[in-house]
């Protein structure tokens, strides 16, 4: 698959190992390897901007970052080069789930993250991810760019239907959604690349394992399920590579012999 000439990749379980809290050395040397071979290399994520800092990704040379499920991205230096709100009625929605406090919800603004309560869910889930616990504190004001809701039990998921007629809501755990506007999804974070860099989605390759990923996988040429995907997502998939500590991306570059 010598056409390929752009690669987006998942950070989560697909880049980013919770296992062992570190990106595995076959996946940042064979990125390096492509990027000297002049296939660009993209993160593509739910993770918001302030999340970033708190992972090492100094030694993964990427050409630009998609962030919260392709509201945001910078280029390869951390300069913000799109960017697109939530407004209107979904807005005015997740402020008043927000504020009534009746489940833990995350709202995420360019560079901070507003919190409006903490329970087990919270604790539980941030931890599985590698994260800490953002501050519990009031909405200030600033644009917001994408949601996040925890859920302990099937009658709190019934609050996600006062979102479905206007949001794209995307499972990242068993006990959590992101939370964006209807037609939003990684796709957008990639046309916006395409269009950037003058490359054809016929040259494109996508690798992710989660809910949020099933977009992209479909859209671009090849999309690649890690072994430690969910079921769904390996349905949706050209190929399923190893489990992301069994060098799956590596081992999926040598499949499609980009290696």
């Amino acid at each position: 698959m010598n056409d390929i000439r752009a690669i987006f990749l998942d950070f989560d379980g697909t880049v980013f190992s919770h296992v062992t809290d570190s990106i595995p050395l076959s996946t940042i040397e064979s990125v390096r390897t492509l990027r000297n071979n002049g296939i660009r290399v993209f993160l593509c994520t739910g993770r918001a901007v302030a999340e970033m800092p708190a992972f090492d990704l100094s030694d993964l040379p990427l050409d630009a970052w998609i962030l919260s499920n392709g509201q945001v991205i910078l280029d390869e230096n951390g300069k913000i080069v799109h960017d697109r709100k939530i407004e209107g009625i979904l807005k005015d929605r997740i402020l008043s789930l927000f504020n009534e406090k009746s489940i833990p919800m995350y709202m995420i603004t360019i560079d901070d993250i507003y919190l409006n309560m903490v329970n087990q869910k919270v604790l539980d889930v941030q931890n599985a991810v590698s994260s800490g616990i953002p501050r519990i504190k009031e909405y200030e004001g600033e644009d917001i760019y994408m949601a996040s809701a925890f859920f302990s039990s099937e009658a709190e998921k019934e609050r996600l239907r006062d979102f479905e007629d206007l949001a794209e809501i995307t499972w990242w755990h068993e006990g959590a959604v992101d939370i964006v506007p209807k037609g939003i999804s990684k796709i957008n974070g990639i046309d916006e690349i395409l269009k950037r860099y003058q490359i054809d989605r016929s040259q494109t390759m996508a690798i992710g394992d989660g809910h949020n990923d099933i977009s992209m996988i479909e859209y671009c040429a090849l999309g690649i399920a890690m072994g430690n995907s969910m079921r769904e997502l390996k349905e949706h998939a050209d190929y399923v590579t190893d489990d992301i500590d069994e060098d799956g991306v590596y081992n999926a570059f040598v499949h499609y012999g980009l290696l």
